[in-house]
C-alpha cells in the first residue's frame, strides 16, 4: 500500500503560507503591492487590534471582474507573469501569485472588485475554503478584507507580538512603500483613528516631511546621478539629523523596495566624519536599472535581490553622497528645552531631586561622565499635517527675519576686548562671520552674531584641521619614509606569520619593509615619517587585521584610520587654555578645511543657540 498521497490544497496553502504570511505586516504588504500593480492612486488601509482582528486595503485601481476574483483565490494564479521571458523582465511589485491563497489559508478573507463603479462581485474564503461569493454593489477598485489572522493556526497566533509592535512593523512597512510611490496617497487608520498619511504629490520634501517631519524636511537634500548602467536620486537629510540603526537608509530599485547589504554600507560610507561613531543617516536612494539586471525572484518576500552591477554602484554612491553634503552646511541648531513643567517646581518636587541627588552639568563634568548627543533624535510619529501647511512651514524656514538690534552702553574696557577678539569676515568663508567671547571649561570657545550664540569643541575642531592636513599628506603617491638603525622586532603565530610573508609587497605599498629573521619573526627595516614609534606594533596589526578581513589593504580604508589615530593624538586637549591668536588660527582652519562642521569622528565642532532659545529660557518672551 503506498503511503506518499497527494495533500488536500487548503493544507498545501497553509503550509506555502509559512513562506509569505508571517504576521500583520506580511498580508498589508502583499495587499498593498497588488493595489500598486493594479494602477491605484489613492490606498486607504484600516487596522483593528495591530491588524491581528482586521486589516482592510482599500484602493481605486482598474478592478477585477467576477473571473478574475475567484482567480485570485487560486495557488499560482497571476496577472502579472506568463512566460519564461517575463520572468526575467519583471516590472510589478507581485508576481508570484501566492500571496491571496496563502492569506486565505490562514484567514477569513473577503475580496470585493468592481471595474466600473457600479456592480461588482464579492468572494470570501475561511481557512482556505471557499464561503461565498456573488454580486455587490461596489466603488471602482478593489477591497480586500482579512478578519482574525492565523485562527486556525494558533502556534503561528501565539508568536505575535502585542498590538503596538505589530502596528509599528506595519508602519515601517507603509513608510518604505509610501517612499517608494511618492505620487500615490496613503491613509492608515488604526482602531477608527487616522494615523499617517501622505498627499501623493510627487515632491521628495513633502514626502519627507511626511514621514519623518518637518524638521527633516527643512534640512533635505537632492541629487541625480546618472550612469550608463543606471539612473539613481539620492535624497538625504543632513547628518544633523540621524539614528541609532541602519533602517532608514532606504534603498528602492525600480519602484520596489529592497534590502541590499553592500549598497546600504555604500551609503553609510558616504557620511564617513560627518555623523558620530555607530549613529546612521536618512537616505532615500531610488535606482532605476534594467530589469534584467535585477533578479527579485530570490524569496516569497521579494526583499531581497541580486544586482549584477552591485558593485560598480557601491564605489560611486560613496563619493556622490560626499559631494552633495561638501556643497552644504552643517552647523546643527541646539534647541533648548523650555517646557513649563520643567521651568516652574513646587517645593515638594525640589525636595525631591534634592533626596535623588541628582548630578549638575558641572558635577558630570568633573566626574567624566558622558554628555548628551547634539541632536535628540525625533521621537516617531504616524501624524502628518497637509501637504499646502508643509510647503508653507518649509518655506518659512528659510526666510531671514531681520530684527531691530537695540545698541546697548558697555563698559570701555568690555568694548575694548569686543574689538580686540573681532575676526575678519571673509566672502567665501565656510563658517558664518563670528565675534570671539571667551571660553568656557577651558575645552569650548564662545562666539556670537546677530543669528545667535555659537560653542566651539576646540579639540573636534583642531582634530578636524589635522585629520584633513595629514589625509593630504597620506594621499600622496611618494611617502617620505625612515630606515632604522635599530630594527624593531615582532613576533606573530605562525598562521599570521605565513599571511604576513606572503604580502609584504602590500605592506611596503604603504611604507613598511618588513624582513623575516626567524619562522615567526619580522624585522620592520623601514617606515613612513608619519608613523610613530610608540604605537608602531599597533599600526602593523591593524594593517594585518585588515588585510584579513578584506583579503587586501584597503588603502582609502587605512589612510582614514591612520589620520584618524594621528590628528587626534596631536590636536588641542580638552581643558586647555588658549589665547586670541590660536582662536583665530582655529577658525582660519576650520574654513580651509572640505568639512569644518564635524570632527573625523563625526561629533560636531560647532553649534548653535538661537536667540530667541536663550530669550525663552530666561523668560523674556511668553511661551
Amino acid at each position: 500500500m503506498s503511503i506518499i498521497v497527494k495533500m488536500p490544497p487548503h493544507l498545501a496553502n497553509m503550509i506555502a503560507a509559512g513562506e509569505v504570511v508571517e504576521r500583520p505586516s506580511s498580508v498589508i504588504k502583499e495587499l498593498v503591492e497588488n493595489s500598486i500593480d493594479a494602477k491605484a492612486t489613492s490606498i486607504n488601509i484600516y487596522l483593528e487590534n495591530g491588524g491581528i482582528d482586521l486589516m482592510k486595503v482599500q484602493d481605486d485601481g482598474i478592478g477585477m471582474d467576477s473571473d478574475d476574483v475567484l482567480n485570485a483565490f487560486l495557488p499560482h494564479a497571476t496577472s502579472k507573469i506568463k512566460t519564461e521571458y517575463d520572468l526575467s523582465r519583471i516590472s510589478t511589485l507581485g508576481f508570484r501569485g501566492e500571496a491571496i491563497s496563502s492569506i486565505a489559508a490562514v484567514s477569513k478573507c473577503q475580496i470585493i472588485s468592481s471595474q466600473d463603479g457600479i456592480k461588482g462581485y464579492e468572494c470570501t474564503y475561511k481557512s482556505g475554503v471557499k464561503q461565498t461569493e456573488g454580486i455587490i454593489n461596489s466603488n471602482k477598485g478593489t477591497t480586500v478584507i482579512v478578519n482574525n489572522l492565523f485562527f486556525n493556526t494558533p502556534a503561528r497566533l501565539k508568536y505575535l507580538k502585542s498590538a503596538k509592535t505589530e502596528l509599528s512593523s506595519i508602519m515601517f512597512y507603509v513608510n518604505r512603500i509610501a517612499a517608494s510611490k511618492k505620487n500615490i496617497r496613503f491613509k492608515v487608520y488604526s482602531d477608527n483613528k487616522l494615523i499617517f498619511q501622505t498627499n501623493g504629490t510627487g515632491s521628495y520634501q513633502n514626502l519627507i516631511g511626511e514621514i519623518y517631519g518637518l524638521e527633516s524636511a527643512k534640512l533635505t537634500i537632492e541629487r541625480q546621478i546618472s550612469d550608463y548602467d543606471f539612473n539613481a536620486n539620492l535624497v538625504i537629510v543632513k547628518p544633523q539629523i540621524y539614528r541609532s540603526n541602519k533602517l532608514e537608509v532606504t534603498l528602492i530599485i525600480n519602484g520596489r523596495y529592497v534590502k541590499n547589504y553592500n549598497i546600504t554600507n555604500a551609503i553609510c560610507d558616504g557620511f564617513k566624519t560627518y555623523l558620530p561613531i555607530n549613529k546612521y543617516p536618512i537616505c532615500l536612494l531610488y535606482l532605476e536599472v534594467d530589469p534584467t539586471l535585477v533578479d527579485v525572484n530570490i524569496h516569497p518576500r521579494k526583499t531581497e535581490v541580486k544586482l549584477s552591477i552591485e558593485d560598480k554602484i557601491c564605489q560611486i554612491l560613496p563619493k556622490e553622497i560626499a559631494l552633495a553634503l561638501k556643497e552644504e552646511k552643517h552647523i546643527p541648531t541646539r534647541i533648548i528645552n523650555t517646557k513649563p513643567e520643567f521651568q516652574k517646581q513646587t517645593i515638594f518636587e525640589v525636595k525631591e531631586e534634592i533626596r535623588e541627588h541628582k548630578p549638575t552639568y558641572e558635577e558630570k563634568i568633573l566626574n567624566n561622565e558622558p554628555k548628551e548627543t547634539f541632536v535628540s533624535e525625533p521621537k516617531y510619529s504616524y501624524n502628518s499635517s497637509n501637504t499646502k501647511k508643509l510647503n508653507e512651514e518649509i518655506n518659512d524656514s528659510f526666510i531671514i527675519k531681520e530684527e531691530p538690534i537695540i545698541q546697548k552702553e558697555e563698559p570701555k574696557v568690555q568694548e575694548e576686548v569686543k574689538e580686540a577678539s573681532k575676526i575678519e569676515e571673509k566672502t567665501n568663508e565656510k563658517l558664518p562671520y563670528m565675534e570671539y567671547v571667551g571660553q568656557v571649561f577651558g575645552t569650548y570657545l564662545i562666539f556670537q552674531n546677530n543669528d545667535g550664540m555659537y560653542l566651539m569643541d576646540q579639540h573636534a575642531a583642531a582634530e578636524r584641521i589635522n585629520y584633513e592636513k595629514y589625509y593630504q599628506i597620506l594621499s600622496e603617491s611618494n611617502q617620505e619614509k625612515a630606515e632604522l638603525i635599530v630594527p624593531i622586532v615582532l613576533t606573530f603565530t605562525p598562521s599570521e606569520a605565513l599571511y604576513i610573508n606572503d604580502h609584504l609587497d602590500e605592506f611596503l605599498n604603504v611604507g613598511f619593509r618588513l624582513e623575516q629573521i626567524g619562522q615567526n619573526d619580522f624585522a620592520i627595516r623601514e617606515l613612513p615619517l608619519w608613523a610613530h614609534i610608540d604605537n608602531i606594533d599597533d599600526i602593523i596589526y591593524d594593517i594585518l587585521a585588515m588585510m584579513i578581513d578584506k583579503r587586501t589593504i584597503d588603502i582609502m580604508v587605512f589612510r582614514d584610520y591612520i589620520c584618524k589615530q594621528i590628528s587626534c593624538k596631536s590636536s588641542i586637549k580638552a581643558n586647555h587654555r588658549i589665547n586670541l591668536d590660536e582662536v583665530k588660527a582655529l577658525i582660519d582652519g576650520l574654513n580651509n578645511c572640505k568639512n569644518p562642521y564635524t570632527c573625523p569622528h563625526g561629533r560636531p565642532t560647532i553649534i548653535k543657540f538661537r536667540p530667541e532659545d536663550l530669550e525663552k529660557m530666561f523668560e523674556r518672551i511668553q511661551k
